[in-house]
């Protein structure tokens, strides 16, 4: 796009490479196998400084945010929708960083960010929308914890579990506590097949007297959903961010598909329709690339509110939307649709835009 970035450092630029290098040669043929990602892949991207970039540099990490933003989009740029990597490096580990008092950033964070503690979250019930989450109660030195939940991330096979539970305060109301579960906790059940996790990527576990130390707690009593709020912004911002991206690459592949040659010698592109749709859609994409710039900037500077990044997440939505509809294939109730889409061997992602309309 044609839209001058001038907010990432040389030293920026030199990691784009970094990331895009460790794409192509360890993660793309990895997902062309439809292999898992396994741990030796983890312990790689943290032996190259790929994971938590943003948090300290003495645990591994040394970044800012605009490492975090290149790693989304050289991800978008690849076709890629990783979201069990980008929640332990971008969402669950810079929440446990801020809450971790010395001697549990000590204990946890090193391994986050090399790679050898794999990190999931669990902040909803495994039973929907409206049920309670679990029960944590304070039992001497310890957390009992009881219900059922959903996680996220490397919700089958974590090492650490950033668990939501609800505690009573001080004043005896009851609230949102965070409390680290380690996997070799006894009592916790991972139930990967069950129908009632309504996330399709999460994993339904159920909690039965499991005990932790009460050390285990993250900030506050009754202080989680602020934490989680804080968290879940960032998240929305990088998902934003790969939403630009990855629409300006199905640009780039639609325009080019547009001007090659079928079968029959014709092109899409001679068609005066197709250019208009197509320059309409660049147009998007180009408004899209200057408001989530401008955005990331005031992240950058620590001035961005959680009121824009709202409104960048939900017009990065709408507009990636809006523009795959108009690059699928003709059909009976959208025939003004291009047919431009490239397909699955052009389009890594041809799954996943679909599943976005």
């Amino acid at each position: 796009m044609d839209v001058q970035r001038t907010f990432y450092r040389e030293d920026h630029e030199l990691f784009r490479t970094a990331v895009r290098r460790f794409l192509e040669r360890d993660y793309l043929p990895r997902q062309e196998a439809h292999a898992p990602l396994e741990r030796q892949l983890w312990l790689k991207a943290g032996r190259e400084g790929l994971l938590c970039v943003t948090l300290p540099a003495q645990f591994g990490g040394g970044g800012d945010f605009g490492h975090a933003a290149i790693i989304c989009e050289e991800f978008a740029r690849a076709g890629i929708h990783e979201r069990v990597m980008a929640l332990h490096s971008q969402t669950i580990a810079p929440c446990i960083a801020s809450l971790a008092d010395e001697q549990q950033q000590q204990r946890w964070l090193p391994g986050i960010c090399s790679g050898q503690t794999l990190l999931a979250l669990a902040v909803s019930s495994a039973h929907g929308e409206g049920a309670w989450p679990p029960l944590a109660v304070r039992d001497g030195n310890d957390w009992l914890i009881n219900g059922s939940t959903c996680a996220v991330g490397n919700g089958g096979d974590f090492d650490l579990l950033l668990l939501a539970c609800q505690t009573v305060n001080v004043d005896g109301s009851t609230g949102l506590s965070l409390i680290m579960v380690e996997r070799t906790c006894a009592g916790v059940h991972r139930t990967p097949d069950a129908p009632a996790c309504g996330d399709a990527e999460g994993v339904a576990l159920s909690l039965a007297d499991v005990r932790v130390p009460f050390s285990h707690l993250l900030g506050d009593v009754g202080g989680g959903q602020a934490y989680l709020d804080a968290a879940l912004s960032q998240e929305h911002l990088l998902s934003a961010i790969f939403s630009a991206a990855y629409l300006e690459r199905l640009v780039d592949l639609s325009l080019d598909q547009a001007k090659r040659a079928d079968d029959q010698g014709q092109r899409s592109w001679d068609r005066q329709n197709t250019r208009y749709q197509l320059a309409d859609i660049k147009a998007r994409a180009v408004a899209l690339r200057l408001m989530v710039d401008h955005y990331l900037g005031a992240q950058l500077g620590r001035a961005l509110t959680p009121g824009q990044v709202a409104i960048a997440a939900v017009f990065a939505r709408q507009t990636l939307n809006s523009c795959v509809g108009h690059l699928r294939p003709q059909t009976d109730d959208k025939p003004f649709a291009t047919g431009l889409m490239p397909g699955p061997a052009q389009w890594p992602l041809h799954e996943f835009i679909a599943e976005a309309m």
